[in-house]
């Protein structure tokens, strides 16, 4: 053939595409369309430099139950240790477990149970539990706990109960009030040992603590105070010079973590949107995807609950919402979903958690049946399949000629050494996710984890799917396609 300057190029082309992403979803009354990673998680290869660092994904860890109790509504969780022993404590409808045995009839059976850890300054350790209505305390985890009394024990209260510098705080229903017990005794309270939040026409809907800051966090604001040692009335201060101008209809969701407070808020300019606030710095974490989810909820969002917990070596905010649980990994700074259920549609079966041992969290049924614990050990949910999905963005490589694609293969972790459970399926649209081509099956082994002959598209969409007891790790898939001119 004779030289020539312009060659014609050659429409042929690999492609390797990562799976780690975050959900796209252009609404969240649209789970189905856009890219969604479901029960799974993005785990970075810490030693590769920022410029070249590989994305894992990986299935979420399972649940095995530890404990079984009666059935009723889930309230709260706590993992106490005391006298170097763990003990699990959970609250369903009226009841009170440690272990799973009941130690305590509460007079309330439904609102959220929150917990704090008390220390005296003889370094007596008690566990304070509030339900709302009424205050208890833990000497020992395996008795029921003594009713606090006092006459000026406020009630109704927000159950989010903070410790510090010796001194219980609780912030009072529907007021600007946050009232302290006395000095080194949870059980004590003595009339008009309070403050207020004043700075704004607003009330307290939760109580977090941050270092030794404690944030009073209103529907539209947010106060910070601190141990000002007043010798009379309430101990704690205000910080005129810090506040923020939003907050949160939905206390649950308000929770202190190592070094920041997370919660579900409203923005100045409408929605909704995930903040943390690391001492008086405040950091929108939500993307446009997790908005209109938290958007969809409607007034059904005042009911959300959310934890904190590090599970799957990494440090998990999740949030509990009516039928969907949104989880934001602080590792990675991206979102990601949970479900139960081998087709992905049932809700995920925790709504409360805490952490546990070695890396492990307990989980707590939505009903109140179980309690589970969370563990890379388990890779089902309690003997039951959940299904591992991941819906990628279109692709159109660059140019939305007509393609042809004659090889997809997987790039991973086989999941299990014997060859028994590796079967992954795989499905595509070419239709903008209204209709799925007939699934698949990759043999996911140590070969060449490939499927032929994928037709003609434009812009396409895969979707992947595993619903096998093992761990699942993903890197990417590699594609050959034919571009077309036209």
């Amino acid at each position: 053939m004779a030289f020539t300057k312009n060659p014609v190029s050659s429409t042929y082309d690999t492609k390797r595409l990562d799976f780690a992403i975050s959900p796209q979803q252009r609404s969240g009354q649209l789970p189905n369309k856009d890219a969604r990673m479901l029960n799974m998680m993005i785990e970075p290869l810490q030693a590769m430099t920022n410029a070249n660092k590989r994305l894992f994904v990986k299935s979420r860890p399972g649940l095995d139950t530890a404990y079984s109790i009666n059935t009723g509504i889930a309230r709260g969780v706590y993992y106490w240790v005391i006298n170097n022993v763990g003990y699990v404590i959970t609250v369903c409808a009226d009841k009170v477990y440690t272990d799973g045995v009941l130690v305590a009839t509460l007079t309330t059976t439904t609102g959220e149970v929150g917990f704090t850890e008390f220390v005296s300054s003889t370094g007596t350790v008690t566990l304070v539990m509030v339900d709302g209505t009424k205050g208890y305390v833990f000497t020992n985890a395996v008795t029921a706990p003594t009713e606090i009394t006092a006459v000026d024990f406020p009630t109704p209260h927000i159950p989010q109960p903070v410790f510090l510098d010796g001194y219980l705080f609780l912030a009072k229903q529907n007021t600007q009030d946050i009232y302290n017990s006395n000095l080194d005794d949870p059980a004590l309270w003595t009339s008009g040992d309070y403050i207020s939040a004043e700075m704004y026409p607003d009330t307290i809907v939760a109580l977090s603590k941050n270092n030794n800051y404690i944030y009073a966090v209103g529907r539209t604001s947010l106060e910070y105070f601190f141990d000002e040692a007043n010798a009379t009335g309430s101990p704690l201060g205000r910080h005129d010079s810090a506040v923020q101008q939003f907050g949160t209809s939905a206390g649950g969701t308000v929770v202190g973590t190592d070094n920041e407070v997370i919660l579900v808020g409203g923005t100045a300019n409408g929605g909704y949107t995930v903040w943390t606030i690391a001492g008086f710095k405040e950091k929108e974490i939500s993307i446009p995807a997790i908005r209109s989810i938290l958007l969809a909820e409607g007034d059904a969002l005042a009911t959300a609950v959310a934890h904190c917990v590090r599970v799957g070596s990494q440090k998990l905010y999740v949030v509990t919402l009516t039928s969907r649980t949104i989880v934001y990994s602080f590792d990675n700074e991206m979102w990601s979903e949970w479900a139960s259920g081998v087709d992905g549609t049932a809700a995920f079966i925790g709504s409360h958690a805490t952490n546990g041992p070695n890396g492990a969290a307990y989980v707590l049924d939505r009903q109140g049946s179980k309690v589970y614990k969370m563990s890379e050990d388990y890779f089902t949910d309690a003997g039951t399949a959940f299904l591992c999905q991941i819906t990628t963005p279109k692709q159109d490589f660059d140019t939305f000629n007509q393609k042809f694609m004659s090889r997809l293969s997987l790039i991973g972790d086989v999941p299990d050494d014997t060859g028994v459970d590796n079967n992954v399926t795989v499905q595509w649209s070419d239709d903008d996710y209204k209709t799925w081509s007939p699934a698949r099956t990759i043999s996911f082994n140590y070969g060449f984890p490939s499927i032929p002959q994928l037709g003609v598209f434009r812009r396409r969409a895969f979707r992947f799917q595993y619903i096998l007891p093992h761990l699942l790790r993903l890197e990417g898939y590699e594609v050959d396609i034919n571009k077309g001119s036209l």
